[in-house]
């Protein structure tokens, strides 16, 4: 292996680390106990792995990266939120969000740079999608927030951030049975929340991998037509999303969570809940309500919903039988919005 390019380590599989190892003048026990700091331990730096001979953690550091995401910009909230722009090894960023709410911690990580479904209410996808993150980018974001909390435990995973997850599956898959492998960092997968747009036969593949994630699904109207004003690519009727979420149910037995942005005068009417129950009867979820974020540039005029209009409609989804929650705006008002501090950076 050549020292001058050097690998990242989580990237490589357990043989081949070990031939390094021993290239390097290692024993077999030594590549073993590598390994188990890379992914067990979350090993950032070869100084944290001190039952390693000294020349050998030099050795190593030489040939090897241990970080694929670097910290570049910082936003942090009067709440307390605090949105990180990261830097990849080819220079492209992306975003990832601690969000503390007392005991809880919850971290939303990225799976592409950029989006490709274009929600005209969001900033993630204004530039388009440039690729999709590898599993030990995704895998990074995870462990980076898990060195900021230090000895705050990190309780919840979201993945929300930049990309449209059920397009990268191939990538987050891997990255979470990383994460949740008992033999690994063993984070519970009912702590762990994976959003989808569209894409049914993705969502179903995704509710398969065996594990008890959660799924939410990013529906935002009942309305078809709608539907495809706010999310140009969108391809599916919305009853065959509920359908997918319906199958998720039945395989994982988490009951999904069906996201909802509101939007003055577009989603948010009466009318608009009321479809929305129609369309959701028969599967059990939570309806997670939105007010949004306002985004500078996006392609058609949006505004923020008045207070009083989200309290009737939620008022109306939850007299009707609907599971209901609420989320309040966090973060700051001038990078509140998915992808707003990437986008900024961008422009300047």
């Amino acid at each position: 292996m050549d020292p001058e390019h050097k690998s990242l380590a989580r990237e490589l599989s357990q043989d081949t680390l070990t031939t390094l190892c021993m290239d390097l003048g290692a024993r077999p026990f030594q590549a073993k106990t590598l390994w188990r700091w890379l992914h067990v331990k979350g090993l950032r730096s070869f100084d944290q792995a001190t039952d390693l001979p000294k020349k050998l953690r030099e050795s190593l550091a030489d040939h090897l990266e241990l970080q694929s995401v670097q910290v570049v910009e910082e936003s942090l909230s009067h709440d307390g939120t605090c949105k990180y722009l990261l830097e990849l090894a080819d220079g492209e960023r992306i975003e990832m969000v601690l969000i503390p709410e007392g005991a809880r911690n919850t971290l939303c990580v990225s799976t592409q740079v950029g989006c490709p479904v274009g929600c005209v209410f969001c900033a993630s996808g204004l530039l388009g999608v440039r690729r999709n993150l590898d599993h030990h980018e995704i895998l990074d974001q995870f462990l980076l927030a898990r060195e900021i909390l230090g000895e705050k435990e990190l309780t919840n995973l979201v993945i929300m951030g930049m990309g449209e997850p059920m397009l990268n599956l191939d990538a987050l898959l891997p990255a979470l049975d990383r994460i949740t492998d008992p033999e690994g960092f063993h984070f519970s997968p009912r702590r762990i929340t994976v959003s989808a747009s569209g894409y049914p036969d993705k969502i179903r593949r995704f509710s398969k991998a065996g594990k008890s994630y959660n799924l939410a699904l990013s529906l935002h109207t009942a309305d078809a037509e709608q539907r495809r004003l706010l999310i140009p690519t969108a391809q599916h009727d919305p009853r065959e999303l509920v359908a997918a979420a319906k199958d998720h149910f039945q395989a994982t037995g988490r009951e999904p969570t069906i996201e909802i942005v509101l939007l003055r005068g577009r989603n948010d009417r009466i009318e608009d809940a009321d479809k929305l129950v129609r369309l959701l009867k028969g599967l059990q979820c939570t309806v997670n309500l939105i007010p949004w974020n306002r985004v500078e540039g996006t392609p058609i005029a949006l505004e923020r919903p008045y207070e009083d209009r989200v309290e009737a409609f939620r008022e109306a989804l939850e007299q009707r039988g609907l599971n209901v929650t609420l989320r309040r705006k966090r973060g700051s008002e001038k990078n509140a919005a998915c992808g707003q501090l990437r986008l900024r950076s961008l422009e300047s």
